[in-house]
């Protein structure tokens, strides 16, 4: 009697598994700084105004470069950057633990922000690509493994920083080079490749979008400053409050994990409750959670910062999917708007909170920054909503 043939796998799986990976890694890698700014603060002699300056000018070529790399990505159709991505921003991140100077350190952050974006739009618009009709399915696992990688980051940083010294930093070096070939082996551009005949045009396919994509912007940005300034200045609150640099680890990493969690949540109810549900709840919610954090302190925020973390990103792969059904003659772009463009604008206000916290502390500068995602919530009950699988079947 002949055996029954077994079940296949869907053909989908692993090359989204890769671009998972290659989301997860690539986010951890860049988040092993800020866990250990108390670290460079002592070893350089950092103010947090000079802390919030270099965060911002990462941002800057995190995600400011991304338009530029989904536009490459979309207009030139350039291969690779998905696997060029991790093994760069692994690779310079290592290369801080060399630096003694705040300049050198600056810049070599900033070219490690570079993997990220070329990483980033391309990565989005694979994952939208490979998932077929489940795409907020699948951008929510794109888009919450990078989040969970985040928040691994900042763990793994101070794990390999006790073990190692600064030479820890090279985990990154290490974990980002092996992803990268993954990725590469993996493959997802030839196996998904672009059907499109007609290459995207910026005047036809992304200017006449732009006042629909203008609101869905604004609202990212605003959540987007609210998730890096905590990331980026919970550790010095975590230091007013006597505990430790784990514990601060600790801290942002939960946060950024139970974000993960809700960005998948999220974007997978949005397929069934619809996005604009999703973005406004989640957001309206989240500063209530901010708030209780900061007042209570810890221990009770090893539950609440989480509680945050979860709301505030609950609508992130959400609105990346937005972004796409809005602009769907160029995902690339869109996705590095809603990716990209939009959380640069977000760093930007990093050295505005870094210098208010060498002025009237930490805690006060994150209790005003808490209440921000309320002003996006309500942005959010204007960000229209289209389907592209509605675009699709036309």
């Amino acid at each position: 009697m002949s055996e029954l043939p077994r079940p296949r796998l869907s053909p989908r799986i692993a090359p989204l598994a890769a671009l998972v990976v290659g989301h997860a890694v690539s986010d951890a890698c860049i988040n092993f700084i800020p866990p250990l700014w108390p670290e460079f603060q002592a070893r350089l002699d950092l103010s947090a105004t000079a802390i919030g300056v270099l965060t911002g000018l990462v941002s800057v070529t995190t995600n400011f470069g991304q338009p530029l790399f989904g536009y490459l990505g979309d207009r030139f159709r350039v291969r690779h950057m998905v696997a060029v991505g991790p093994a760069l921003v692994g690779l310079f991140i290592g290369l801080m633990s060399l630096t003694d100077h705040v300049i050198t350190l600056g810049a070599v952050y900033m070219i490690a922000g570079v993997g990220t974006a070329l990483f980033h739009p391309q990565g989005a618009t694979l994952a939208g690509r490979v998932s077929g009709s489940r795409k907020g399915l699948g951008m929510a696992l794109f888009s919450g493994g990078g989040a969970l990688g985040y928040g691994a980051g900042a763990l793994l940083a101070v794990i390999f920083y006790e073990r190692f010294g600064w030479p820890g930093l090279f985990g990154a070096t290490v974990i980002g080079g092996l992803t990268a070939i993954l990725v590469y082996g993996m493959n997802p551009e030839a196996r998904y490749p672009d059907t499109s005949t007609e290459p995207m045009h910026l005047r036809t396919h992304v200017l006449p979008h732009l006042t629909r994509v203008g609101v869905l912007f604004a609202l990212v940005a605003l959540r987007a400053m609210v998730i890096t300034v905590f990331t980026n200045f919970v550790a010095l609150a975590v230091k007013d409050w006597g505990a430790s640099t784990r514990e601060g680890a600790w801290l942002i990493s939960s946060m950024i994990v139970a974000g993960g969690v809700g960005n998948f949540l999220g974007g997978w109810a949005s397929d069934h409750l619809g996005r604009r549900n999703i973005t406004v709840v989640s957001l309206l919610l989240c500063a209530p959670a901010f708030h209780l954090f900061l007042r209570t302190g810890l221990p009770a925020g090893h539950a609440l910062l989480p509680l945050a973390g979860f709301l505030a990103q609950a609508a992130v792969s959400v609105n990346i999917v937005q972004g796409q059904e809005l602009m769907p003659g160029a995902q690339g772009v869109a996705s590095s708007l809603t990716m990209g463009a939009a959380w640069g604008v977000g760093g930007l206000f990093l050295p505005l909170a870094g210098a208010a916290v060498d002025a009237w502390g930490s805690l006060a500068m994150l209790s005003v920054v808490a209440w921000v995602p309320v002003i996006a919530g309500i942005l959010g009950f204007f960000v229209p909503e289209r389907r592209l699988s509605a675009l699709e079947d036309n």
